[in-house]
């Protein structure tokens, strides 16, 4: 009798462990959401789905053709979101194996940031996730448990650490994803048969010219595009996708590549023939890509003839009467683009730094500095590894400090409301205009084949003509919250900073510093599928604004580069010679 009471004891006890485990172990973890873009959420719930926002206006067909590419998938997407008791649908949820390629691949790096698609498999790090999710996740369903199990020597890494999932079992969503092949193996169309080693893809430099001489035009049912012929030993990615379209995120470039691939009819974007005819949609190009007698193209043609007629009048190579405001980005909280064990804002900063002394101590230039980090003041430093500026401070009366959790956005706009207030009290000393100069300096995280430096300029098509500051206490904004300018000044502001930022394209290649291959001086950022100006330019009264982005740190070479003091003085003394020559 006794010994049953011990047997039903430890039953139910098995019983609300296993219950517990469902509840607060993995089945609690397997629930994941985390948002995208445009109010979209990638989540897990027992499957990977894209959560979409739903509107009556807008209705279950259009968004199955957005997202999906086909209204007829209407019925499978229902099955997956049954009508509500009451009401109409908040959301639509869209599994993974039915959304478009670029859907997919928002989807699948909202859910697993640090996880990349190698020649191998996918690397995933792993969360105490068991072989039956692994499967469920990434393999065809969770009956390749046992496979993948096989595949590990049936052991799983500690948390924390990276596990490879063998490209043979990974479901198609995953298997799709673009990837660098070690050694690329390139079809040639001559010879079908015959396969042609190649070295990973070199980027190659054309100017807008000679690029445009690389496309034709055409048109077909799915609508207008401009065809380019691949070259042996380039990418699709990297000699289309970012030449042509300005994508330069990891996740757009991947994912746009993929809606190039299915508008060509190219089953693996990583073995594509030579002289594959590539189509481009014409709404992605950038328009300097546009066809010679559309408008968009006779629009840039002619505003950037107007733009080269603008010029810096004042001359004087000591820089004597020119003042020079710094704006060495992010610091605090804000650590700015990490990866490759490199983090943006204690490296910009120490650049800004040189670049503050160079002026000081070999030119009659004025400096002022957006932001300091008081235990390090405005020394430079050559070590290799810099601390993080976690006690950064932007210059305003009173200073803002960027450990607060309003840093990131009242941080950025702060630095365009303390440049303007230093422009304007300058103006009020009547120091002319042309004889300012704005950079802020920041290092990029793009798609990781891409390497160099880049310079913004305020483009005007896209700032406004008046715009505020809603920020209370500041001196900078006392009796002046509102900002504004004409048409013609920002035009101004857009020539003179796109003719400096020419003269900073000229000395990084004098120095040796590699510069992106393609247009490294942009006067907008595409990200999302719309273009904008970064805030600290877009904000900026001072005529001559630039933002250059030293380097990718998503690239490790580039990141190893930018742990260099070496290279840190370089792109010093190239922004110092540059400024030289804009004023001589």
């Amino acid at each position: 009798m006794k010994g049953r009471v011990i047997l039903k004891r430890l039953i139910f006890l098995v019983l609300f462990l296993s219950f517990v485990f469902l509840l607060f172990g993995e089945g609690k973890s397997s629930s994941i959401y985390v948002k995208t873009n445009e109010g979209r959420r990638a989540c897990v719930e027992g499957k990977i789905f894209l959560r979409i926002p739903y509107s009556k206006k807008v209705g279950m067909d259009a968004i199955a053709e957005k997202y999906c590419g086909d209204k007829k998938l209407v019925k499978d997407i229902l099955k997956y979101n049954p009508r509500p008791k009451k009401g109409s649908y908040k959301e639509v949820r869209i599994p993974l194996e039915l959304l478009l390629p670029s859907y997919q691949i928002e989807t699948i790096f909202a859910l697993f940031k640090e996880d990349k698609r190698v020649e191998e498999g996918f690397l995933h790090k792993y969360n105490g996730e068991s072989f039956e999710t692994l499967a469920k996740y990434f393999c065809s369903s969770s009956l390749d448990a046992g496979k993948l199990k096989k595949s590990l020597n049936g052991k799983l890494p500690k948390k924390g650490e990276y596990l490879l999932i063998p490209a043979s079992l990974l479901s198609k969503p995953f298997a799709n994803l673009p990837f660098e092949k070690k050694e690329q193996s390139v079809k040639s169309s001559q010879k079908s048969s015959e396969e042609v080693n190649q070295s990973p893809p070199q980027i190659k430099e054309y100017s807008v010219e000679e690029a445009r001489k690389l496309l034709t035009y055409g048109k077909d049912e799915e609508g207008e595009y401009a065809l380019y012929h691949l070259s042996q030993g380039e990418a699709l990615y990297s000699s289309v996708v970012v030449r042509f379209t300005g994508r330069l995120f990891a996740s757009e470039v991947n994912g746009l590549a993929m809606e190039i691939a299915k508008r060509s009819k190219i089953d693996d974007v990583t073995s594509i023939p030579i002289n594959y005819e590539i189509k481009i949609p014409l709404e992605y190009l950038l328009p300097q890509f546009y066809p010679e007698d559309s408008n968009t193209y006779k629009q840039w043609l002619s505003h950037q003839q107007e733009l080269s007629t603008i010029i810096n009048t004042y001359k004087n190579s000591s820089l004597d009467g020119v003042v020079v405001i710094l704006d060495p980005g992010h610091g605090g909280v804000d650590r700015g683009a990490i990866n490759n064990k490199v983090w943006e804002d204690s490296y910009v900063y120490d650049i800004a730094c040189r670049i503050k002394e160079g002026l000081e101590s070999k030119t009659k230039a004025k400096v002022y500095i957006t932001l300091v980090e008081p235990t390090k003041g405005f020394k430079i430093d050559d070590k290799k590894y810099l601390s993080p500026n976690k006690k950064a401070q932007i210059l305003t009366h009173p200073p803002f400090s960027l450990d607060s959790s309003l840093a990131t956005k009242r941080g950025v706009n702060l630095r365009w409301v303390l440049a303007n207030s230093i422009y304007n009290n300058l103006s009020k000393e009547r120091v002319t205009t042309e004889k300012v100069v704005f950079t802020s300096i920041h290092a990029d995280s793009l798609h990781p084949s891409l390497r160099g430096t880049m310079f913004y300029v305020p483009g005007s098509e896209y700032r406004e003509q008046k715009w505020s500051a809603n920020y209370e206490n500041y001196k900078e904004l006392k009796g002046n919250k509102t900002f504004s300018l004409s048409q013609k000044e920002l035009k101004t502001a857009e020539g003179l900073s796109t003719q400096f930022s020419k003269k900073l394209e000229g000395a990084f290649k004098k120095n040796e510093i590699r510069l992106h291959p393609y247009s490294p001086t942009r006067d907008h950022v595409v990200r999302n599928r719309k273009a904008w100006v970064p805030a600290v330019l877009k904000y900026n009264l001072i005529p001559c604004s630039v933002l250059i982005e030293v380097c990718n740190i998503n690239n490790k070479d580039d990141a190893n580069l930018l742990c260099d003091p070496y290279f840190r003085q370089k792109i010093a003394n190239a922004y110092i010679e540059a400024l030289i020559q804009y004023y001589s």
